[in-house]
């Protein structure tokens, strides 16, 4: 009968088992913090892209803030000189100061944000590669556009309830000629003779007034994010 004799196998160790579970921990670990760090640095890069987009967008909404500003500035004078002549005699109304006037308070001057960056950011969770007082921001700077986009919508309203009264008051030719810097070659007139058509005129201006002043407001609040905004992210990522 033969006899099959089977090889002695050296068993191993604690201490073999020990060091072979070590190296493939280590192993499986530094294979973890290479991809972690290897994705940060992919997304502190696409920060930076993100964040030069971000800060070029901004830079042009406050050169457009600034001349929403400026042209608010000029509305309401208009209206003011509206105001000042409805209350003098009617025989010292000035017809082409009123058209004139007219004019600029119906015509509009719309803030419109450069927003995609961040409409970009907030849909596709890129958000998160930014510091929290950066992302704080431009939540804040979203916000205010909400408010300042809600004060231009409520002016149009009020500026069509004015242009509704005006058909009867004014020759739409005349403001028409003024609007696009042509020859006036219509006649002017104002149809308002009686004290309670200029007290209700008065009151429709003066409701212009309240509204293009509190757009003026939220122009200002969103410059101010603004100007925040770009020193911050100039300073995060040392923009110019």
């Amino acid at each position: 009968m033969e006899v099959h004799h089977h090889p002695n196998v050296e068993k191993k160790g604690f201490k073999e088992y020990f060091l072979e579970f070590l190296m493939i921990f280590l192993a499986v670990t530094l294979g973890f913090l290479a991809e972690n760090i290897r994705e940060h640095i992919s997304e502190q890069k696409t920060a930076e892209i993100l964040a030069k987009s971000m800060f070029d967008d901004i830079k042009k909404d406050s050169a457009s803030l600034h001349e929403a500003i400026n042209w608010s500035n000029k509305k309401l004078e208009a209206v003011d000189g509206i105001l000042s002549m409805m209350h003098k005699p009617h025989s010292a109304w000035n017809d082409t100061l009123f058209y004139k006037d007219m004019a600029i308070i119906f015509s509009s001057f719309p803030f419109a944000p450069t927003d995609g960056t961040y409409t970009q950011m907030k849909t596709s969770g890129t958000l998160r590669y930014f510091p929290q007082s950066l992302v704080n921001l431009m939540n804040a700077y979203d916000v205010q556009l909400k408010n300042t986009k809600y004060r231009e919508d409520v002016e149009d309203k009020g500026i069509w309830r004015l242009a509704d009264f005006n058909f009867n008051v004014m020759n739409g030719e005349v403001i028409s000629d003024l609007r696009f810097n042509q020859p006036v070659t219509h006649e002017m007139y104002i149809k308002l003779n009686d004290k309670a058509a200029i007290d209700k005129y008065i009151n429709l201006v003066v409701m212009i007034k309240s509204f293009r002043t509190r757009s003026l407001q939220e122009y200002k609040k969103q410059l101010e994010i603004s100007d925040k905004l770009v020193k911050a992210l100039k300073k995060e990522y040392q923009l110019e």
